[in-house]
């Protein structure tokens, strides 16, 4: 890693993208093409109904305890101190009217209003504040993702009578379609097996900000099946990621909507991963047509879901898969295009030094925290 740092610090850094690489090493093979790299970038779309928004906010004039308060009229967490409200980025009734609309409508420059009140006391003599702020006039604004990027995905179907709206997107009825939620060997963890590229203190590139893992996500199941390359079968392992608003492209962090299931937030990220030895290279040289996912049936409403076989990227990409006999059409449930965006502008500023090329203060762990609550 440090000659990688020389390299970087020099403008001599060899960086290309993941795809880059693995059409590299389908051209020339993986020694020639690990020869001629020293890191990747990789990338993928974070889609998150768990995601929120940590703010904190400077002291009014009369102070007030802020006990119930609400920002662009989504109602704020309060954790007893005025400088520790927290803004969920998902639920909410109405696709208009959730914490990423607000967020996205902050990054763009706009104004919101912002409505606190809370109890009169001696310290705290005011009971009401009502403004309009801006993203700079909320003071910290860090985004908080507890299940950014997972190792892989999964592919999800309807194989009962009714649609069935999902957080992967609407599902139609007698196995209509099927949405995949990884964008394949573009991804970060079908670049880096069991996330090995990533730990506690990574920087991670997060919507156009340097964001940081700050440990293991959300379901993180390192010890899943895999396939002979090491590649997992499942979500597997997960890394949670926090950054600052402040710096984000409203571009690459945008609102969804999951119908009955309330809203959400898609954010775009990307993670360098450095080619250190071969061995570590060949995982990220596998294609497409290497790499899988399970396809789960997700008209059984149970903890787990029939496993209806898996298929490859190659085929989830080109637009169409098999499953059970019937010939379905795929797509993505994230976004092909902003994932791409993100590994390229990654990429050139892992060639101008302007992203920091760190080792991970420690690995993510073997401990799994995906554990099942039974009653």
């Amino acid at each position: 890693m440090e000659q990688l740092q020389r390299r970087q610090a020099a403008g001599e850094l060899r960086v290309r993208t993941s795809a880059e690489f693995r059409a590299d090493v389908a051209t020339v093979g993986l020694q020639k093409a690990f020869s001629r790299t020293d890191v990747l970038a990789a990338g993928g779309c974070s889609v998150s109904t768990q995601a929120s928004l940590n703010i904190g906010p400077g002291p009014c004039d009369p102070p007030i305890r802020i006990q119930r308060a609400e920002l662009g009229g989504v109602r704020l967490q309060c954790h007893g101190s005025n400088n520790s409200l927290t803004m969920p980025l998902g639920g909410g009734d109405r696709p208009e009217h959730s914490g990423a609309t607000v967020l996205n409508a902050l990054l763009k420059g706009a104004s919101v209003p912002f409505v606190a009140s809370g109890e009169k006391q001696p310290q705290f003599p005011r009971q009401e504040l009502v403004t309009q702020v801006d993203l700079a006039g909320l003071g910290m604004t860090r985004l908080l993702l507890p299940r950014a990027i997972s190792e892989n995905g999964i592919v999800a179907v309807n194989s009962g009578e009714t649609r069935i709206w999902s957080f992967h997107g609407p599902l139609l009825e007698r196995l209509g379609n099927a949405v995949f939620t990884a964008p394949g060997g573009r991804g970060i963890g079908l670049s880096s097996p069991r996330l090995h590229c990533l730990g506690a203190g990574s920087p991670v590139f997060v919507a156009g900000a340097v964001g940081v893992v700050t440990g293991a996500g959300i379901g993180h199941q390192p010890r899943c099946k895999r396939l002979p390359g090491d590649h997992a079968l499942a979500p597997g392992a997960v890394a949670a990621v926090s950054a600052d608003a402040e710096h984000m492209n409203p571009a690459w962090l945008r609102p969804c909507w999951f119908g009955e299931l309330g809203a959400g937030v898609m954010v775009a990220l990307a993670a360098p991963v450095p080619l250190l030895t071969v061995e570590t290279a060949a995982p990220a040289g596998c294609g497409d047509h290497q790499l899988q996912a399970p396809v789960l049936d997700f008209s059984i409403p149970r903890r787990v879901r029939p496993v209806l076989g898996c298929v490859s990227y190659k085929d989830l990409l080109g637009g169409r898969i098999t499953v059970k006999g019937h010939a379905v059409p795929t797509a993505s449930a994230t976004s092909l295009r902003l994932t791409d965006h993100v590994t390229a502008a990654l990429a050139e500023k892992l060639r101008d030094g302007s992203f920091p090329l760190v080792a991970p203060f420690q690995p993510l762990p073997e401990k799994p925290t995906l554990t099942p609550v039974n009653s």
